[in-house]
């Protein structure tokens, strides 16, 4: 779970002091995961100008089908999840500080996506793509109908009890597939995610064709 950093040549060795190493064949600079109570030292080095939260190099797409609202073709939904992963956040001194969370969840309202991660989508899931939200009032990153190009809502998605991405049952979970991909460095991304029985049913009940 290496962590790629932009790592001007003038700084090296200042980043070299506070825990990165070079990859000699990538020919870039990162910081290993047993190095992360560094992340805040290293901040000014990460690619991404805000990054929120750092995912792990195995990263978890969940698959759903679901009918757009406006022409009702069926469509192939994703949401991006995750097994455990790092999050920036405020401790208790309002000290800025990058927490481990050890438990799977999936992400919704997503508002900015690493490079590496981007790349991966666009191969694989080109219908999950940017677009306005109304809701949040700025580009996030959606779903979109594969016939008339609706965006596909997160709050149908993910918000509603029942709805694709938020099981209540063991049935509904179990018509979810989760895919694994592996990336040479972590991804980074900016969302929201919440904790309950809907991630525990999705982890536990959700196929998994890579197994």
């Amino acid at each position: 779970m290496s962590l790629l950093l932009n790592v001007p040549n003038a700084e090296k060795e200042h980043a070299a002091s506070m825990g990165a190493q070079w990859d000699q064949v990538a020919h870039t600079w990162y910081l290993p995961e047993d190095r992360y109570d560094r992340l805040i030292d290293v901040a000014r080095w990460i690619p991404e100008k805000h990054p929120a939260i750092i995912l792990p190099t195995e990263i978890s797409i969940v698959h759903a089908g679901r009918p757009c609202w406006k022409c009702q073709h069926h469509n192939r939904v994703i949401a991006i999840a995750g097994n455990y992963f790092y999050e920036k956040d405020m401790n208790e001194r309002d000290e800025l500080v990058w927490l481990a969370q050890d438990f799977f969840t999936v992400f919704q309202q997503v508002s900015a996506i690493s490079e590496n991660l981007q790349t991966l989508l666009n191969d694989h899931y080109p219908r999950y793509k940017r677009a306005w939200s109304n809701t949040q009032e700025d580009h996030c990153w959606s779903n979109h109908c594969e016939s008339c190009n609706s965006v596909q809502g997160d709050w149908f998605l993910f918000d509603e009890a029942g709805s694709v991405f938020n099981p209540t049952e063991r049935t509904e979970a179990s018509q979810l597939m989760i895919r694994n991909y592996t990336l040479k460095y972590a991804p980074l991304i900016d969302a929201v995610y919440s904790l309950g029985d809907h991630a525990r049913l999705i982890n536990e009940f959700a196929e998994r064709p890579d197994l």
